[in-house]
C-alpha cells in the first residue's frame, strides 16, 4: 500500500468505501512508524535484559517515569492534531504552520517541569516497596533520558503537522533511522566491549553502562527523531499568511489530552510500580509483556492518528465526521482482533525473544494471555480518544479516563493483587476492566457527538 505524500492529498468527500481506503493507506504508515517507536523500548528491553535481570528491572521503572512525566508534554504536541487537521480542511494551511510553531514553545515549557518531576518521584520509590538496590538504576536510567523528555513532544508535533497534510513518510523514515541508531548506541553503551567482541573487534576499553547507556542511547535517538521531522515539517511551511496560534489555546487543548493520558498512562505505571513489590523477576516479565502489547497496540494508535485527521478535516469542511469515526472504529478493532489471537497462541516464543531466564517466561506467559484479552479494547478506546481529538473535544476523554481508570480499574487491580492475591496477575485483570469501561464511554460519546454539528476549535482568522 503506496504511502501518503503532499503530492497525493488526501480527499475531503468520500464514500465509505473510498473513505475506509483513505483511512487505510493514512493510517498504515503512521502504524508502521509507531511500532517503530516502540521497538526502541524493546530493542532496549531485549539488550538490557542479557545483560541484568536488576537492570532491566531497573529500566523498566525508569521508563515508566519517564513516559508518566512526559503525558503532559505528548498532550501539549497532541493539541497539533486538531489545529492543523482542521486548519487544512478549512484551506488555511499557513495557520497549521503557526500552530506548530505555538505547539513547539509551549512543549518545551512543559518539559522541564516533567524532568524535574521525573527525578523527584524517585524518592517515593523505597517507601513504595521497591528494592532500594534498584533506585539507583532507576535514576541513572532517568538522567540518561534527559534529551528525549524534551525532543519527544517535539518529534510529536512535527510528525502531527506532516500527517494533517497528508505526510506520513517522514516520520517513518525518521523512526528507522532513529532505531538503527539506537540498536548501535544500545549495544555499545549497555554491554561496552562485550558488543565488539559479539561483532569480532577488538575491545576498546568501553564500560558497560548499564541502564544509564540504555537512556542514553534513547536521548540520541530522540536527537534523529526530532530534528528528521522538523526539518520536513519546514520544507512544507505554506507561503500563505500565518494567523496567530496563541499559547493559550494550545494549553486550551493540550493540557486536558496530556490529563487524559495521564490517567491512562499513569494507573499502567502505577502498576508497574506496584509489581516492583513482588520481585525483579515480576518487573522484568512485565515489562516485557507490556513492551510486546503496547507494540501492537501501535496498530491502533495509527488507526487513532488516521481517524484524527479525517474526522478534523471533516469538522474543518463543515461536514459530519460520523462515517469517519465509526470506520476508523471498525479498522482498529479488527487490526486489534489479530494481535489478541498472536498472544494467546504463541506466548512464549514471544517472550523467549527477549530473556533467556525461565522464571521471566513462566512469569510473562498469563500475562501475554491477560494482553490478549484487553488488546480489542485498548484498540477501540485509542481510535474513540482520537475522535474526540480531532472533533477537539479534549475534555471529556480525560474525566472518562479518569473514573474508568482510577475510580474502577485501579482499585480493582489493587484488590485482587493484594486481597485476593492474585500477584501481578490481579493487576492486570483490574486494569483490563478499566481500558473495558474507557473504551465503551469513549465509543458512545463520539457517536453522540458526531450527530450534531461540530464547532471548528480554530482561532478566527485575521
Amino acid at each position: 500500500m503506496p504511502l501518503s505524500s503532499p503530492s497525493r492529498p488526501l480527499p475531503l468527500h468520500d464514500s465509505a468505501p473510498s473513505e475506509l481506503r483513505t483511512l487505510a493507506r493514512l493510517a498504515l504508515p503512521i502504524a508502521l512508524a509507531q511500532a517503530g517507536l516502540v521497538a526502541l523500548s524493546l530493542v532496549d528491553v531485549a539488550i538490557v535484559g542479557r545483560v541484568s535481570v536488576n537492570e532491566l528491572a531497573s529500566c523498566a521503572m525508569g521508563r515508566t517515569i519517564v513516559h508518566t512525566s512526559n503525558a503532559l508534554g505528548v498532550g501539549i504536541a497532541a493539541a497539533l492534531d486538531p489545529l492543523a487537521s482542521q486548519a487544512i480542511g478549512a484551506g488555511r494551511p499557513g495557520q497549521a504552520w503557526a500552530a506548530l510553531r505555538s505547539t513547539l514553545k509551549a512543549g518545551l515549557l512543559v518539559s522541564v517541569v516533567a524532568f524535574s518531576a521525573a527525578l523527584a518521584a524517585t524518592a517515593a520509590l523505597a517507601p513504595m516497596g521497591v528494592d532500594p538496590a534498584l533506585v539507583p538504576g532507576v535514576r541513572r536510567y532517568i538522567l540518561g533520558h534527559a534529551l528525549w523528555i524534551f525532543l519527544w513532544p517535539a518529534f510529536l508535533a512535527g510528525k502531527s503537522f506532516l500527517q494533517a497534510h497528508g505526510a506520513t513518510r517522514p516520520a517513518l523514515l525518521a523512526v528507522i533511522a532513529a532505531n538503527a541508531v539506537n540498536l548501535v548506541a544500545c549495544n555499545l553503551l549497555v554491554r561496552g566491549d562485550e558488543a565488539l567482541r559479539w561483532v569480532g573487534l577488538p575491545p576498546l576499553g568501553l564500560p558497560q553502562l548499564g541502564a544509564l547507556g540504555a537512556g542514553l542511547a534513547a536521548s540520541v535517538a530522540s536527537v534523529v527523531l526530532s530534528s528528521s521531522v522538523l526539518w520536513s515539517a519546514r520544507r512544507r511551511r505554506a507561503a500563505a499568511p500565518e494567523h496567530p496560534v496563541p499559547l493559550a489555546t494550545v494549553y486550551r487543548l493540550g493540557v486536558p489530552i496530556g490529563l487524559q493520558l495521564l490517567a491512562e498512562v499513569g494507573v499502567f505505571g502505577l502498576a508497574a510500580l506496584l509489581a516492583g513489590r513482588f520481585g525483579a523477576p515480576v518487573v522484568s516479565a512485565h515489562q516485557i509483556a507490556i513492551g510486546l502489547a503496547a507494540f501492537t497496540f501501535m496498530g491502533a494508535l495509527g488507526v487513532g492518528g488516521a481517524t484524527a485527521v479525517r474526522v478534523g478535516h471533516a469538522v474543518g469542511a463543515g461536514r459530519s465526521p460520523l462515517r469517519a469515526g465509526v470506520l476508523g472504529l471498525l479498522l482498529g478493532a479488527a487490526l486489534m482482533g489479530v494481535s489478541a489471537s498472536v498472544y494467546a497462541s504463541f506466548p512464549r516464543p514471544l517472550l523467549g525473544a527477549f530473556t533467556p531466564d525461565a522464571e521471566v517466561i513462566a512469569i510473562g506467559v498469563p500475562l501475554l494471555r491477560i494482553a490478549a484479552l484487553f488488546q480489542l479494547f485498548d484498540g477501540v478506546q485509542a481510535v474513540a480518544a482520537g475522535a474526540l481529538r480531532g472533533a477537539g473535544d479534549v475534555r471529556f476523554p480525560f474525566w472518562a479516563n479518569l473514573g474508568a481508570h482510577w475510580a474502577f480499574g485501579l482499585p480493582l487491580s489493587i484488590g485482587l493483587a493484594f486481597g485476593l492475591d492474585l500477584g501481578v496477575r490481579g493487576l492486570w485483570f483490574g486494569l483490563t476492566a478499566g481500558l473495558v469501561a474507557v473504551a465503551v464511554v469513549l465509543t458512545t460519546r463520539f457517536v453522540r457527538l458526531a450527530r450534531a454539528p461540530i464547532a471548528r476549535t480554530l482561532p478566527r482568522s485575521g
